[in-house]
């Protein structure tokens, strides 16, 4: 029975180490408290299943069965594939036995040397696998890692990056397996050369990275390049596009501007005879038909720029949808994509709510701007990432929202134009959302350029909502119902 809770404490302690060092190294979100309790039954399911097999099994079988089960599940937890999970798994195993290794060491100075008590004892085995724990979590606290090895989360295929690493974990495992078998060989010599390893592993992991980083850098440039010539490509041929169109204009306006041109010589031949009426007539239908040229050869000359492209065809659909409304009004419409669209769809939003959002939001920056005076009609949609959250932001350069209807918005529908289809249901259905979503909604009236305004919906967890404003103070008089608003100016 002693030698049955040893055995589960300790494995059961690395099998939660392999998975805590796995889900953070793969920068996996934040796991719902069944997933984490799935996590914690399995580490135990897993070690009883490890002590049942060690009597009829060899280590190095029972732990390569073992994990490649461990493996599977954190593939489904973690929505990797199954062949990158195993060597996460198997990093994630060589990163746990070097902690145990280095957890054992101080433990022992502790417990055994200055106290006496042995290493056998459960409470030392509790506290060993606690501070494993304990430092993996503060591996994980350095900056450089916070979000995960890079190396490894974002590993592109790259056969010599796989083969590094699964040599790296080959031995770190093998030199466990060793010291199971070598129990004569002496600790402090095996101190010595294991501490020894550990620097040549620091010095090639150290010359890993760099080697990453510059192909990383290097990637990077050649796609930059490529991208920088398709849209030097794509200005040259929409240059000849329009440049084909306006000879083509010209050539179809020539004759008719030149038989006006005769119309006006003979009016002023014949203002000479003091023809006044006729004049008058004849000049009116002359305007007339001026006017209506210019509308044709402007409506020929209009064209709508072409949008970036998420890559899902119903957001498509709508920004597309969106720019041709803006047109109609004669609005500006900028989309600026810097971020993978696909992964707010994937962690934080459907993308049927990421439609309505995008078709309520953008209409009501439309109307915004039909009620302005002001000269610069645009508005900016930016997919992004800003204080380490996706984003989605749509800027304006209408009317600011009047200060009831930042006060009721989320609360029930507020609108001021319904002669324009404005219902306020629009907002309603927003601040629906980013509930469900968890995400912060921010206004921001203090933008520091062409634009009146932005909304930012920011997917950070904190389902916030805050209005930058310089008309702060009357905001906070007005809020008497006391809601809470975070108002900033």
């Amino acid at each position: 029975m002693h030698e049955l809770i040893h055995w589960m404490i300790k494995f059961t302690g690395r099998n939660i180490c392999v998975g805590y060092a796995f889900l953070k190294i793969t920068n996996t979100p934040s796991l719902t408290k069944a997933k984490k309790l799935l996590i914690f039954v399995v580490s135990i399911c897993l070690a009883l299943f490890q002590h049942l097999l060690q009597e009829y099994t060899p280590v190095a079988f029972r732990v390569f069965f073992i994990y490649s089960i461990y493996s599977f599940i954190l593939s489904k937890l973690s929505k990797i594939s199954i062949g990158h999970s195993l060597i996460v798994t198997m990093f994630s195993l060589a990163m746990a036995y070097i902690m145990n290794f280095l957890s054992t060491i101080i433990i022992t100075v502790i417990f055994y040397i200055l106290l006496g008590i042995t290493y056998t004892n459960p409470i030392i085995l509790i506290l060993t696998c606690i501070l494993d724990l304990a430092m993996i979590h503060g591996v994980f606290k350095i900056n450089r890692f916070k979000h995960g090895f890079p190396f490894i989360k974002n590993k592109v295929k790259n056969d010599y990056l796989d083969i590094f690493i699964l040599a790296v974990t080959t031995v770190i495992i093998s030199m466990n397996f060793i010291t199971n078998f070598i129990s004569n060989f002496s600790m402090r010599y095996f101190i010595i050369y294991f501490l020894l390893f550990i620097v040549v592993i620091i010095i090639i992991t150290q010359k890993t990275f760099v080697l990453y980083h510059k192909q990383k850098l290097l990637s990077k440039s050649v796609k930059d390049y490529e991208t920088e010539l398709q849209e030097t490509n794509q200005k040259l041929q929409t240059a000849l596009a329009e440049k084909q169109k306006l000879v083509k204009s010209n050539h179809e306006f020539y004759h008719r501007q030149e038989a006006l041109n005769k119309k006006l010589d003979d009016l002023i031949n014949n203002h000479a005879l003091d023809m006044k009426t006729e004049f008058g007539e004849d000049y009116g239908d002359i305007l007339d038909r001026i006017n209506t040229l210019s509308s044709e050869y402007a409506s020929k000359m209009h064209t709508i720029s072409k949008l970036s492209k998420t890559k899902i065809v119903e957001i498509d659909d709508m920004l597309s949808y969106m720019q041709s409304e803006c047109s109609k009004n004669n609005i500006e419409f900028i989309l600026k994509i810097e971020c993978d669209v696909n992964y707010i769809l994937n962690n934080f939003i459907s993308k049927s709510q990421l439609e309505t959002l995008l078709g309520d939001l953008i209409r009501n920056a439309i109307i915004a701007i039909n009620h302005s005076t002001g000269d610069y009609r645009s508005i900016m949609v930016v997919f992004g990432i800003k204080d380490d959250s996706y984003e989605l932001c749509i800027c304006d350069s209408g009317i600011p929202f009047e200060i009831t209807t930042l006060l009721n918005m989320g609360l029930q529908p507020a609108s001021t134009h319904e002669s324009e289809g404005g219902t306020g249901i629009g907002l309603l259905t927003t601040f629906e959302t980013l509930e469900s979503c968890n995400a912060s909604f921010i206004i921001n009236e203090l933008t520091n350029n062409n634009y009146t305004k932005s909304l930012e919906i920011k997917f950070d967890g904190k389902k916030e909502y805050t209005i930058v404003s310089n008309r702060s103070e009357t905001i906070k008089e007005m809020n008497v119902s006391k809601r809470n608003i975070i108002i900033k100016e």
